[in-house]
């Protein structure tokens, strides 16, 4: 792909970025996902493009690193523009305001806008004043020779210009890359054969990693063109794979590590008599990012580290290339919550749940289970958010799904936890998600997080009422012999206390000169407790005024009624 395709296509994408979005903010959601690897919306949340920004676009924090990223980009609306120093000088003076506590509380303090602020505050930067601070510039515009120089001697900071953006991204090729032939040695001559009745065939091989570097386009990506795309982030993978690179103990065990890479061509010759095999005009597929990996580090390579080889051939312009490029790349890893799935606990909640429910309610704790015929699901996933937000008062983390299952699993499914707290938890967040429409302010009504943060206030108020404490502590008749009565009564108690609900939302936006940040607030601890407390102590007033309103008396009416 030449500099001006490049040019093009990075036009095209960030137009599919914008949304009334700045080019700048696209530009960085744009880089985020897919150099950072981090999820769209996750992108968009970084994002703190504004006026008096103090030099600072975006902040990412990545707390299993420990690294707090601090961006800033300059994209051009034309190309070929150059960028000088200046601004990478002023950007390196933006770090001072992050470097310790009472900086960032200047700052906070300071005429800086307000969607800085909101994110300091909701990446809870005051907590992480150790963790180490890495600044990142990117423009589409080219380094001269003065930023080149500036950047060379400045360790914390990582720049990217259009070059960087340009060697390090593989888009969709228009044209093929043809590679002549390619011999490569095998370790042994075992192999594994399939043969498809349109005459494609598929071998496995065993090859050492130090006969796999020897392909062409390695080093300017082209040998990855195939590949739905290239993304060059720091991930804790290519730091394993490193690792155990660098560790020569571990080059025997190499190939049991790792899940292999698959490459198509369109010529494959095998020479077992020489062990050795011929390919042609070939690409990866699959294990680019282990491919660069090996290459990076090449000089640390032993005949001791072996990868399991998948190679196809056929055209590369047939269709089956895509559909093997984008299955090969897309499936699911196993992550914590998989490996959670056939644990006592989850297998217990599955029992209990076709128990208590006599198959009508079913709890999946494992893909690929079969969910027809029952009248509703509850996937673990989705039951690990409602315990946070109703039983542990926490609907600012029910987003952080990685902790759900990992740090945070042990204190979200104690034995305290059974299946009708959970499909009580399960039928108050649906109350509120049917009801929405009752919430007057339109970005709250569609964002995921403002429903458990609604729950929690709902699980709050009920603490302090008589019957309400009771279902919380033990909801079993309440879900399952009472449970059109308690839908009813969570229904009309939410219906009370959605007005109030509007009236702080606006009040609070008027405090904070018009600026409801939607995105940040229902992740910030602090904010999550001071609007429980106000919607808590409105509905206490509600109640000194009509008794009727206490959520006993709306229960114990509807149970006197049927």
């Amino acid at each position: 792909m030449t500099l001006e395709e490049f040019f093009r296509n990075l036009r095209s994408d960030i137009l599919n970025y914008n949304n009334g979005r700045t080019d700048t903010s696209a530009f960085i959601i744009w880089f985020l996902e897919n150099f950072f690897r981090i999820d769209r919306q996750d992108a968009i949340d970084c994002v703190c493009d504004q006026q008096n920004d103090k030099g600072i676009d975006a902040i990412f924090v990545d707390d299993e690193e420990e690294i707090i990223y601090l961006i800033q980009s300059k994209f051009s609306p034309t190309d070929h523009q150059n960028q000088g120093d200046n601004d990478l000088r002023n950007f390196i003076g933006a770090k001072q305001w992050f470097t310790n506590s009472e900086n960032l509380n200047n700052l906070l303090e300071s005429t800086a806008s307000n969607e800085l602020k909101s994110l300091i505050k909701s990446s809870k930067l005051n907590e992480k004043t150790h963790y180490a601070l890495r600044l990142v510039f990117i423009t589409n515009k080219n380094f001269n020779v003065h930023a080149n120089e500036f950047i060379a001697i400045n360790e914390d900071l990582e720049a990217w210009d259009c070059n960087d953006l340009h060697n390090k991204y593989t888009y969709f090729a228009d044209n093929d890359v043809k590679f002549p032939v390619k011999d490569l040695y095998l370790s042994n001559t075992s192999k594994i054969e399939y043969n498809l009745p349109d005459g494609t065939i598929a071998r496995a091989y065993t090859i050492s990693a130090k006969e796999l570097v020897k392909l062409e386009g390695i080093q300017d990506r082209t040998l990855f063109y195939k590949n739905v795309r290239y993304s060059v982030g720091k991930t804790r993978v290519n730091k394993s794979i490193k690792d155990n690179i660098l560790d020569q103990s571990q080059h025997n065990n190499f190939f049991l590590y790792h899940n292999g890479i698959t490459i198509v061509c369109e010529e494959l010759n095998e020479d077992l008599s020489n062990s050795k095999i011929s390919i042609g005009n070939y690409a990866v597929i699959n294990g680019c990012q282990s491919m660069l990996t090996l290459y990076e580090n090449k000089d640390k390579l032993t005949r001791n580290l072996f990868i399991l080889v998948k190679i196809i051939k056929l055209s590369l312009n047939s269709s089956l290339v895509k559909d093997i490029t984008y299955y090969a790349n897309n499936q699911n890893a196993i992550g914590l919550k998989d490996l959670r799935s056939n644990d006592s606990v989850q297998k217990s909640l599955q029992n209990e749940f076709k128990e208590l429910f006599d198959d009508k309610v079913f709890y999946s704790r494992k893909k690929g289970e079969d969910l027809n015929g029952y009248d509703d699901i509850i996937d673990k996933d989705f039951a690990a958010q409602i315990i946070k937000a109703v039983y542990l008062k926490k609907p600012q983390d029910t987003h952080l799904k990685q902790k759900l299952f990992g740090d945070d699993y042990n204190a979200i499914f104690s034995r305290k936890i059974n299946a009708e707290k959970i499909y009580f938890g399960y039928l108050v967040y649906n109350i509120i998600y049917a009801n929405s429409n009752l919430l007057e302010n339109e970005k709250i009504r569609n964002y995921g997080l403002s429903i458990f943060f609604f729950s929690s206030v709902i699980a709050t108020i009920l603490e302090e009422d008589n019957i309400g404490k009771l279902i919380l502590e033990n909801p079993k008749e309440f879900v399952t012999t009472n449970k059109e009565i308690l839908e009813n009564s969570l229904k009309k108690m939410w219906n009370l206390i959605t007005p109030d609900i509007n009236f702080d939302i606006v009040e609070y936006t008027s405090d904070n000169n018009n600026f409801f940040d939607y995105k940040n607030v229902f992740k910030n601890g602090e904010w999550v407790r001071s609007m429980t407390n106000k919607i808590k102590t409105d509905y206490v007033r509600l109640t000194r005024r009509n008794e009727n309103d206490t959520f006993e008396n709306i229960y114990n009416t509807f149970l006197n009624e049927q």
